[in-house]
Formats: structure tokens, C-alpha cells, sequence
């Protein structure tokens, strides 16, 4: 009999992580297994989700509201998510007495599940990462250089020199340390993700599986752009870019400058070329490219989504950092080429010039002629987008998904 599985998410819906997290659940439920998951904030009609019970909703936020003052304690330059994880509203005692054969964690951070209380789960453990702060320190995306304080140790002697205040990422990489005795089965979606676990100072040595995202081939697949694009109100004929950011332009991670630097270049192949962004709007904004921009707001919902990638001609990933981006694949699978820096988990999403183009990081003219010859080809043949669907289901349908990860649970519990 399949092992019982107990998925552990900050969120079930709130970013590409919580909905890798919740793809992955949902599959596993539909293929049978005995599959459960728990969540500091729930947003889907679920019965196999667990929303927070009792006080839970508030101690997560207070859990939430102390992170991050303890992560004011360190002062430095860098304006990325942090999370010292020194507190959590979930205790591993609760995790300890569930039925779940294997604990499976995902992004645990921001007020659910903290350092310490992930140490004391004694069922076997599998994580899955969507980033790199599992092995860090606070930091979820580290500097990737030879000397990496993730690759060597977090010591007093390598912290950078513009940080003062308290060693938040060596405080939170010591309790890692001390706290995790007995290696997890780490799996990675990416070959990018792998390699940095290996070479890191806290999981080298730990079993470690690589094994893609889960993308629901149904729900996303190809459909008539000009249905899709009737639905939304966006113009029949204007070559269309999406960018899909869960913090709007705002998030540097994501790179909207840089997409921004590329479209003037566009426009004088495409004068007629259009952006469409899905995420927060900004009030005001207007595009130094004079390039419009259609704003969607948050688009919630597997249909929704899919709705709007094939509205557009291409989708724009122009991240700086990024592990295995659910909207590169998502746009693959319905059909639409993805144009992205070479970085990251990208390579194994994208074939170059055979499912969408990867641009030198962070070279916006290169990044530009992606877009171009994207565009043309969809206002040509759609050569990169029949291909770019058939690389999704060769690649991330259910089925072999949920056999790798089989697999990997048995490993944990032998």
C-alpha cells in the first residue's frame, strides 16, 4: 500500500510555491494516494486542505509580526524576503501525532513552521524546494559565488561588510546545524537547484532526488487566442507579452526592469506590441518604452490562468533569480513560447529556439530579440508553440511525477 502523505505549505495558493505545493496534493489525490494538507492560511474550498484551527490564524501572525522584527536586528543592504524562522504556529508535536506516513515540507517559512520545530519531526521527512533557504541562512536566493557563505559555513569571518547588527543568516544557519541531526530527502526540480544543494556546507551529503514540478496538462492546454482574448477585453490583433509577478513590477527578483529596457527594441519590429500584467497593479505607471500595459490584477484560479496565457503571444520570465518558475511552465504547457534570462531552473524548462529563447542574464538587447523572433514565430507558423506543448506533457504530467515521488517516499521510510 502507497505511503500516507502529509504536505506542510505556509500557503495553498499565494505564489508559485504554495501552488507547486497544492498541484503536487491535488495530483496525488486524484491518483488515489492518501494525501492531506496542512496550511497556515487557507484560501481553497478544499476538505483535504487543513486551514488553521482554533487560535492557529493568530499565533501565525504574531509568529509572522516577531520574524520579522528579528530579522530588523540584522542591518544590511540587501531588500530581499528574509526569514529567520526563529518562531512558528505549528509544533511538531501536532505534526508527530497525524496518521501521515512521511511529512513532506514545501515553503514553510513566514510564521508557520520554524528552524527548531522542524528538527523534532521524528516521521521521515521530504522537502521540496523552491528555493535556496533551506540550506542558507535567512536569505532565500544567496550570492552564487566559489565563497558562498551557503557552500563554506556562515562564520564571523565571512559576513559580508555592508551587514552590521546581529549575524541573522549565521544565527539562523547555526540553528539549521544544530537542529537538523538526521538528513532529509531533499528533491529538487531543477538540475540548477541540485547542484547547490550538493556543494552546500549544510545538505552535502544528504539524499538528494531531482524530480519537475507537476503541471496539470488538462487544465492548461492550448486554446483559441482570440476566445481567450475576447474574455479578457485585450485588442484581437496587438502582439501581446505577458508578465506574470505574484509583487507586481515592483519585485526586482523578477526583473520587470529589465523586460522594461528590451521593449523599445520590440517595438521597432512590432510597433503595434502590448504588455500585459498579471500581478498588483501600479497606480500611474507609464512605461519609460511607451509600450502599453494592459493590467490584470492577481489572476487566481487554474482556468483563469490558462485563459490568459493563451491570450498572449508570448510569456516574458525576465527573473534575476529563480528556481523553477510555475509560470514559465504554465505558459509551455497551453502552448506559448517563454523568453527568459539562462538562468537558474530555465534551462530545464525552456529548449532554446525550440520552445522559446534564453537570453544571456542580464542582457536586455538579447532579451529583446527573444521577444522579437518569439513574436514572429507565433505571428508566423507557432513552431516554438507546438513544440513548447509537447515538451510539457514529455515532461510534467502526472503519472511520472507521482511514481518519481513514490519512489523517493519508500527510500524515506526504508
Amino acid at each position: 500500500m502507497p505511503p500516507s502523505v502529509l504536505h506542510l505549505s505556509t500557503y495553498d495558493s499565494n505564489g508559485g510555491a504554495a501552488r507547486a505545493a497544492y498541484a503536487l496534493h491535488r495530483a496525488m489525490v486524484e491518483e488515489g494516494l492518501a494525501s492531506t494538507m496542512r496550511v497556515a492560511h487557507k484560501t481553497i474550498d478544499d476538505p483535504t486542505i487543513i486551514g488553521p484551527e482554533g487560535l492557529a490564524e493568530t499565533h501565525t501572525t504574531i509568529a509572522q509580526i516577531l520574524d520579522q522584527q528579528a530579522w530588523r536586528l540584522q542591518r544590511s543592504p540587501t531588500t530581499t524576503w528574509r526569514s529567520p524562522a526563529v518562531f512558528g504556529a505549528l509544533s511538531a508535536r501536532r505534526i508527530n501525532a497525524s496518521d501521515a506516513d512521511i511529512v513532506h515540507l514545501h515553503w514553510v517559512t513566514d510564521g508557520f513552521l520554524s528552524i527548531r520545530e522542524i528538527g523534532r519531526i521524528t516521521k521521515p521527512v521530504v522537502w521540496s524546494l523552491v528555493d535556496m533557504w533551506p540550506f542558507a541562512g535567512t536569505e532565500h536566493y544567496g550570492s552564487d559565488t566559489p565563497n558562498a557563505r551557503w557552500r563554506t559555513g556562515y562564520t564571523k569571518a565571512n559576513r559580508p561588510p555592508g551587514d552590521h547588527g546581529l549575524d541573522m543568516d549565521r544565527i539562523a544557519w547555526q540553528s539549521k546545524r544544530r537542529s537538523w541531526r538526521r538528513p532529509m530527502h531533499i528533491v529538487t526540480s531543477n538540475a540548477w537547484m541540485r547542484d547547490r544543494v550538493t556543494a552546500s556546507a549544510l545538505f552535502r551529503g544528504w539524499p538528494v532526488h531531482q524530480i519537475p514540478h507537476v503541471i496539470d496538462t488538462d487544465a492548461f492546454q492550448p486554446a483559441d487566442a482570440a476566445v481567450a482574448r475576447a474574455r479578457l477585453s485585450l485588442p484581437m490583433d496587438a502582439p501581446l507579452i505577458l508578465f506574470v509577478s505574484s509583487g507586481g513590477i515592483s519585485d526586482a527578483r523578477k526583473g520587470w526592469d529589465l523586460l522594461e529596457r528590451a521593449l523599445p527594441t520590440v517595438r521597432e519590429h512590432h510597433p503595434d506590441v502590448e504588455v500585459v500584467v498579471a500581478g498588483p497593479p501600479t497606480p500611474g505607471y507609464r512605461s519609460a518604452s511607451g509600450v502599453p500595459i494592459r493590467w490584470q490584477g492577481h489572476v487566481a484560479g487554474d482556468a483563469a490562468l490558462a485563459t490568459l496565457y493563451c491570450a498572449v503571444d508570448v510569456s516574458a520570465v525576465p527573473s534575476r533569480e529563480d528556481n523553477m518558475p510555475l509560470a514559465a511552465m504554465e505558459a509551455q504547457t497551453c502552448g506559448r513560447p517563454v523568453v527568459a534570462f539562462r538562468i537558474g531552473g530555465l534551462p530545464d524548462i525552456v529548449e532554446h529556439l525550440a520552445t522559446g529563447y534564453l537570453a544571456q542574464p542580464f542582457d536586455s538587447d538579447d532579451l529583446a530579440k527573444g521577444l522579437i523572433q518569439a513574436l514572429d514565430d507565433s505571428r508566423h507558423d507557432g513552431t516554438w508553440s507546438s513544440a513548447a506543448r509537447r515538451h510539457a506533457l514529455d515532461h510534467w504530467s502526472t503519472p511520472g511525477i507521482i511514481a518519481s515521488y513514490l519512489d523517493v517516499y519508500r527510500e524515506a521510510l526504508a
